[in-house]
């Protein structure tokens, strides 16, 4: 959580910029915003803390889905596991597992898709921020092109 300090009311339209990736014109349909899209808009323009906490949002969903995904693959993991058989205790006498080796490729092929899907998001906030701001994207370019 960052040391941002806004008001309710651009609290609420920040996440429901959130619900809509920016859009302010589909925002400004939800009952809980006040403003229609042209007045969302300028609001958002005059207070760019509105813009600051929305990339704050999207920063922390984007490393959510990112921990989901590590999540997800550890499952898989501990699944196939448990497919290469082996032996399990239940209540005092040792039962033998077989093998599943069909189970074993299809959890495989899960994995390898789940790093495929994660790979592009694991990112640092300030990544993410950077990402997801057009504003700051252009700073950034603007500042390395003049140095």
């Amino acid at each position: 959580m960052s040391d941002l300090v806004i008001s309710d009311e651009f609290e609420i339209i920040a996440r429901a910029m959130l619900i809509y990736r920016g859009d302010l014109g589909k925002a400004s349909r939800l009952d809980s915003i006040e403003y229609n899209a042209m007045s969302l808009r300028a609001v958002v323009q005059k207070h760019p803390e509105i813009r600051q906490r929305y990339h704050e949002l999207l920063a922390e969903e984007m490393q959510e889905k990112g921990l989901h995904i590590a999540e997800r693959i550890l499952k898989m993991a501990e699944l196939q596991e448990a497919a290469f058989g082996g032996e399990m205790e239940v209540d005092g006498i040792t039962i033998e597992l077989p093998a599943d080796p069909k189970m074993v490729i299809e959890l495989s092929k899960e994995i390898s898709r789940l790093i495929a899907e994660g790979k592009g998001m694991s990112m640092s906030p300030s990544s993410t921020v950077l990402i997801a701001s057009k504003e700051d994207a252009a700073e950034v370019l603007a500042g390395f092109l003049n140095s």
